[in-house]
C-alpha cells in the first residue's frame, strides 16, 4: 500500500513538474536584445533634401534621429527631428511573406514617447523657421532642440509626449525594417531601398 501511495506521488509530481515547463516554453518573450545596438540608413532623398535616419535602441529605451540635409553626401546639415521613447515591449511575432524569396519575420512593440524636439542646424534654417513661426515660434535658437509635442508645424502634425506608440518591425540580419504609429499597430512596413537601417 505504501509503495502503491510512493508511486502515485512520484507520477504527480512528474506531470507537475512537466506542466510548469510547458508552459514556460511556450510563453512569448519580450527581450528586446535582437535590436539592441545603433541603426542607421544611408543618405537617401527626401524632397529636395536629404537625409539620414538613425534608431538607437538601448535595454528599454529608444532615440529616433532624423537628420536632413542639403547635399546628396548628406556632409551639409540644415535640421533635425528627434524623439526619445522609454518602456520598449516587443509583443507578438509577425511574418512578412512577401519580403524576399522566402518571407521576413519580425514582432510588434510597444513603447511610450518621451521627447519629440526640432532643432536648427543652419543659419539659413534658423532665418526660415523665425521668420515663418514654424510650429508657432519664433524663438527658435541655433543648434538647440526645442519641443514640438503636440503641435502641426508646416502642414504636419506631430505626437505628443506620454502617449502610447505602436510599431512594426522586419529584421533581415544586418538589415532592419520599421513602421511607428499612434492608435493602432501599422498595417505593415515599406521595405525599400530608402527604408532600410543597416546595424552599425
Amino acid at each position: 500500500m505504501k509503495k502503491m501511495l510512493y508511486v502515485l506521488v512520484i507520477t504527480f509530481l512528474s506531470f507537475t513538474i512537466y506542466s510548469c515547463a510547458k508552459k514556460s516554453d511556450s510563453s512569448s518573450s519580450s527581450s528586446t536584445t535582437e535590436l539592441e545596438g545603433t541603426w542607421k540608413s544611408s543618405c537617401v532623398s527626401s524632397g529636395s533634401r536629404y537625409k539620414i535616419k538613425t534608431l538607437t535602441i538601448s535595454g528599454t529605451n529608444v532615440t529616433d534621429k532624423w537628420k536632413y540635409h542639403s547635399d546628396s553626401s548628406c556632409a551639409n546639415d540644415i535640421y533635425s527631428f528627434d524623439s526619445t521613447y522609454s518602456s520598449l515591449s516587443i509583443g507578438d511575432a509577425q511574418t512578412f511573406d512577401s519580403y524576399g524569396s522566402s518571407g521576413g519575420s519580425g514582432h510588434k512593440l510597444t513603447m511610450t514617447i518621451d521627447t519629440n524636439t526640432y532643432t536648427s542646424l543652419s543659419a539659413s534654417d534658423l532665418t526660415w523657421v523665425n521668420d515663418n513661426s514654424f510650429c508657432g515660434e519664433n524663438d527658435w535658437v541655433l543648434n538647440t532642440p526645442q519641443s514640438i509635442a503636440g503641435k502641426t508645424c508646416d502642414g504636419d502634425d506631430f505626437w505628443n509626449t506620454n502617449i502610447t506608440i505602436y510599431g512594426l518591425y522586419l529584421l533581415d540580419g544586418s538589415k532592419l525594417f520599421q513602421n511607428f504609429s499612434s492608435g493602432e499597430y501599422p498595417s505593415g512596413v515599406d521595405t525599400g531601398d530608402n527604408d532600410t537601417y543597416t546595424k552599425q
